[in-house]
């Protein structure tokens, strides 16, 4: 009995396939990826194989002549590594499809990428010779330099090749010549989207209809057998309104897959956008999944350490310095010390190798010192960049790492390339729009896809069409699929859909799935709320306005502020906040006011205010610099009333004036902004660079802001007529008090009611709009 060996295009396919068989058979075939199979197959004497690193420093010593800089590609190391990705790529595909590049100008009939190609051609050329004058060996030139190995081809006896894609012209060669030494069969699905690879076997004169299994016989150039595809019927799909709720979508998928009897290993979720797998795992609360891309080192610890430490050393801002106390400032002050300094006046390497012992993770730190030991190889390029560069570049590379998942959950999150060869019990498919399915490729970038048709290379709809068999693959090779997509402004339903046959179906509520992801808090009425009633004395506690106001409005809230004295946390921010603003303008005009109490040139007052903001603000602040610029804006006008009121005869007399009195039986307190004399009069003013109550006769029986009242109780033994009015600096108009007399009776009768009493029951108020901006609404599930 010979032995066979399968080929199947990942290493996952192959474990799965085990895993699938082990307990049915004692002899397990040989299984080898085509990869794998292809470096066996191959002998390359005398050559050592080239790491990515010297890959990039050879290409890029290579573009060093003069033409190059047409392709808009520059050549120091930074950009060249992330472009040079394209140039490789390209040259791959000619290698694979053993088409030689010179051959390419023949094909541009009308010359449109006739200098590009040149300066490609020149470009190859130059790197080919460098890699073979070091005997080193790129993929790119294997075809041309390789011998066949026969006496492995001889071992293998017989070759099942799965092939769930596409078979370039060097793999053909190479089958070719093995099949001189053993049977080679190739089992191979045809559907409407690989019709490049069914005309390949064409040409080999092996007819094949869509919609088939074969299995083809190398050797004798034929079919073997021949199996009809019954294609799935059991899909669903649905659209949403937010990619959030497709989360909430493959939870409640996976909970009816597993309620219908499939096994949890035998369920899959498939990211065509990988980035949804982060979305996912942020919701994987109970370790269901696991994910075949990993984590992204960039997830880690020291890197994220390492990335607040850089972000504050570059911008010294409260946010980055919030970020670098919560996360830890250790690295800082060594780092702080070479950023800006060149590389070539630091040992970068022996500072690297000391932030290892910041690394707690095993699997991070394996990663950390693999990259380092390649880095340590490239550094020499880059001695003429500073130190941030550098470590742009070498942080770069890290965060292009990934580290295993190995928490052990059952259901495998995988992108469509993983999945191939794979067979199913229940899919799960996200993400299924325009933009991810099929994904659109960058590999044209140097060619048109003219002169990819004429050279019979692989297009761009060639390319898109595999990935779409990838998928037909995956829906046939499952019992049941379920897909989902988000339907916005922005996002649409693959036109993909439409050729599988698969229409939408709306079977899920959003707002219910949500109820998957959030917790829905219990309003008031849900549940029983606990009363809070205490004996508290208003006699022997001075009375602010602002106290009142809060108690008028929501005496649950007095109680957590002035009772308990539970406070918010303000979170670090940059944005400067419109109280700020205020704040610096009320100190900036007492130090104006109380140097000098009038002004008879406004532009003697305008550039006091402006120094005295200028004082008053940090200067590394860009944001406060220019809130504050545009605040100095509109002080010309304030200026210009400013210079009418003192001709008037008003002078500023007080400032910042903090006083009390008593009025119905209460204390009461406050400070006011500015207190304006002209003869026996008074004009109490109040600054406001934000919103300020106004009341009318219809509504200050209600009114709970009392400030001007309570300011005009504070000074009416002070003078024989006063006035009280908020100064609007953003209007630069003031704004008196048009119900003065009247509210002071409303106030009276608001005192004498608390009086009253010396037990309240701190209730939560009944207007829940007072709810939306206040601090304690989550304590009152209010939010």
């Amino acid at each position: 009995m010979k032995k066979s060996t399968i080929i199947l295009p990942t290493s996952r396919a192959i474990r799965e396939t085990r895993l699938k068989i082990q307990n049915k058979t004692l002899f397990l075939p040989n299984y080898v990826t085509m990869g794998e199979f292809i470096s066996k197959l191959t002998i390359v004497k005398d050559f050592k194989p080239i790491d990515d690193d010297t890959r990039v420093l050879l290409l890029l010593k290579a573009a060093d002549f003069k033409t190059f800089e047409n392709l808009q590609i520059e050549r120091n190391f930074f950009t060249f590594t992330k472009n040079s990705s394209y140039i490789f790529k390209f040259f791959e595909e000619l290698s694979a499809e053993r088409y030689d590049i010179n051959s390419l100008a023949s094909n541009d009939i009308y010359a449109e990428y006739e200098e590009h190609i040149e300066i490609l051609t020149l470009l190859y050329e130059r790197y080919e010779k460098l890699c073979l004058d070091a005997k080193i060996l790129d993929k790119i030139f294997l075809p041309k330099i390789y011998t066949f190995n026969q006496n492995y081809a001889k071992s293998l006896k017989k070759i099942d090749i799965k092939i769930d894609g596409h078979l370039t012209n060097f793999e053909f060669e190479l089958l070719n010549q093995a099949k001189e030494f053993c049977e080679i069969n190739i089992i191979f699905t045809t559907t409407r989207f690989n019709s490049k690879m069914q005309n390949k076997f064409a040409e080999l004169g092996i007819e094949l209809e869509v919609g088939y299994e074969y299995e083809i016989s190398i050797n004798e150039n034929k079919v073997v057998s021949k199996e009809k595809v019954i294609n799935n019927k059991n899909i669903s799909c649905q659209s949403f309104s937010e990619q959030v709720l497709q989360v909430a979508f493959v939870k409640q998928k996976i909970y009816e897959f597993i309620s219908k009897g499939y096994e949890a290993e035998n369920v899959a979720v498939i990211v065509p956008d990988e980035n949804f797998a982060t979305m996912l795992e942020s919701f994987d609360n109970i370790g269901n999944f696991n994910f075949a891309m990993g984590y992204g080192f960039s997830k880690s610890a020291f890197y994220k350490k390492l990335e607040a430490t850089i972000d504050y050393i570059e911008q010294d801002s409260k946010e980055n310095f919030a970020r670098l106390k919560r996360i830890g400032e250790e690295l800082y002050a060594d780092l702080h010390k070479i950023f800006y300094k060149k590389a070539s006046e630091v040992d970068l390497i022996k500072y690297l190798e000391g932030l290892k012992d910041y690394i707690d993770d095993c699997e991070a730190l394996k990663i950390y010192e693999d990259e380092l030991f390649h880095f340590s190889r490239v550094i020499s390029v880059m001695q003429d960049m500073n130190v941030k560069s550098v470590l742009s570049v070498f942080i770069q590379r890290l965060s292009s790492r990934s580290i295993d998942d190995v928490r052990g959950g059952k259901i495998t999150v995988m992108g469509v390339l993983e999945s191939r060869s794979i067979e199913f019990d229940a899919v799960i498919i996200v993400d299924f729009d325009d933009s991810n399915v099929p994904k659109k490729s960058q590999k044209d970038m140097f060619l048109n896809t003219h002169i990819r048709e004429m050279a019979n290379l692989p297009t761009t709809i060639d390319r898109q069409n595999l990935q779409k068999h990838y998928y037909e693959m995956l829906i046939n090779n499952s019992k049941e699929v379920a897909i989902s997509y988000v339907s916005s402004e922005d996002s649409s339903a693959s036109r993909f859909l439409k050729q599988l046959g698969i229409k939408e179906q709306s079977i899920y509520d959003e707002k219910e799935l949500s109820n998957i992801l959030f917790e829905k808090i219990q309003k008031k009425q849900d549940r029983e709320e606990k009363e809070i009633i205490l004996k508290y004395d208003f006699k022997t506690t001075p009375m602010s306005a602002s106290r009142l106001k809060t108690f008028l409005t929501c005496k649950r809230k007095f109680y957590y502020k002035y009772i308990v004295h539970l406070f918010s946390h303000d979170i670090p921010t940059d944005m400067i906040e419109q109280y700020e603003i205020g704040n610096i303008v009320h100190t900036a005009l007492y130090d104006v006011y109380t140097s000098k109490s009038s002004y008879t040139d406004a532009k003697e007052l305008q550039a006091d205010i402006e120094k005295a903001l200028d004082d008053k603000i940090d200067k590394n602040s860009e944001i406060q610099r220019y809130f504050i610029a545009l605040q100095k804006a509109k002080m010309k006008e304030f200026v210009s009333l400013e210079i009418e009121r003192f001709n008037e005869g008003w002078v500023v007399k007080e400032c910042e004036k903090s006083m009390t009195c008593e009025f119905a039986g209460m204390n009461l307190v406050g400070q006011i902004d500015r207190l304006d004399a002209k003869n026996n009069e008074l004009y109490v003013i109040d600054y406001k660079t934000g919103n300020y109550p106004i009341y009318n006769k219809n509504n200050f029986t209600q009114a709970t802001d009392f400030q001007l009242e309570f300011y005009y109780l504070l000074v009416k033994d002070k003078a024989e007529k006063i006035k009280c009015a908020y100064y609007d600096l953003n209007e630069n108009k003031l704004v008196n008090e048009p119900f003065l007399e009247e509210k002071l009776g409303v106030l009276e009768s608001n005192i004498k009611d608390i009086l009253a009493r010396d037990e309240f029951n701190f209730e939560k108020c009944e207007d829940e709009k007072n709810c939306i901006y206040c601090d304690y609404k989550i304590i009152c599930s209010r939010d």
